[in-house]
């Protein structure tokens, strides 16, 4: 009786489409583009520090930050290659003006002081 219950529920969910609602970029908000964005990222990081070397791209994507005046930025996160990868460059492009601010994170630490914030 179980497994005919189990194979109707997983039929079930198989069988019926879920409305999976993705979040489009609408292109009247994004002036710079993810091809625009990357140079002035690595730009911003490598003014903002002198040990990028020491890091590696690990990735990049569309965010937006609860209570961020900013909005719609792209985020560049590179990491740590030394053992354990607990420090991070995080670099956000906003894609309204290209304004640029750069922070180094550590895994279980609130962001320091070591932010930048650069105008295009």
């Amino acid at each position: 009786m179980a497994t005919k219950r189990l194979a109707f529920y997983v039929g079930l969910v198989v069988l019926c489409p879920i409305p999976l609602h993705g979040q489009d970029l609408d292109p009247a908000k994004v002036r710079i583009a993810l091809d625009s964005a990357l140079p002035l990222a690595v730009e911003t990081a490598a003014k903002s520090f002198p040990d990028l070397s020491r890091y590696l791209l690990y990735s990049i994507s569309p965010r937006v930050l609860k209570g961020d005046p900013g909005g719609l930025h792209w985020q560049v996160q590179w990491q740590e290659r030394a053992f354990p990868h607990r420090r991070w460059l995080v670099v956000r492009v906003y894609m309204s003006d290209g304004h640029a601010i750069a922070e180094r994170l550590v895994d279980g630490e609130p962001p320091g002081n070591d932010s930048v914030s650069i105008r295009r």
